[in-house]
């Protein structure tokens, strides 16, 4: 009698989703509860937090961030920082106006263009890392460094996933909307029978 080998659910993709812990109900609502919370307060704070450049909002914050690395067409910073491509235009042409971005054409096409950061965006940008890194020391003050550390790598982890979770929304394809076909009720013809009664 031959013996069946043991399945390995590392294999399967589908076995290993099965084989993964779930949050419990109790767990994922205080999830849902806190982080409404953090995120109302995050907003709050951003509405009153002083301003490092008097023209620049801090809603322009995650734009300047994101062109650290390297110049980006508007279409790429927009997907970076999770905004529609008019509204990412309408940031960087004023943030061009106040010298802290400008535009250049693309070494890989010339008839596109990318943004970069002025030597006064890269400028401005330090100063905004040196204001929010302080605030954060501030803000957790009385933390030991492990219990920080480790609620960063927790907190990494978690924007990953929502990344992640979110990269796939936008993955799938969008269901399509069912038509309703008019149709004309078309009253049966009377019958003799009935032409007959009702005369």
């Amino acid at each position: 009698m031959s013996s069946v080998p043991p399945t390995d659910p590392s294999a399967d993709p589908a076995a290993v989703a099965n084989h993964r812990p779930r949050l419990d109900r109790a767990t994922a609502e205080r999830f849902s509860v806190d982080l409404v919370r953090l995120v109302k307060l995050l907003k709050a704070v951003r509405q009153h937090a002083p301003r490092v450049h008097p023209a620049v909002d801090t809603m322009a914050y995650p734009l300047l961030f994101n062109l650290a690395a390297e110049p980006r067409r508007v279409s790429a910073l927009a997907e970076c920082i999770h905004s529609d491509i008019s509204t990412t235009s309408r940031q960087v042409s004023s943030l061009v106006g106040h010298g802290l971005v400008e535009k250049l054409s693309d070494p890989e096409d010339g008839r596109a263009q990318v943004v970069s950061l002025s030597d006064e965006g890269r400028k401005l940008l330090g100063a905004i890392h040196h204001q929010r890194t302080a605030w954060f020391e501030e803000l957790l003050e009385g933390w030991s460094t492990e219990d920080a550390s480790t609620f960063a790598s927790h907190l990494e982890r978690f924007t990953a996933a929502l990344e992640s979770h979110h990269e796939g929304a936008n993955r799938r394809p969008t269901p399509a909307t069912p038509t309703t076909t008019s149709r004309t009720a078309t009253a049966p013809a009377p019958t003799s029978s009935s032409t007959s009664k009702e005369n």
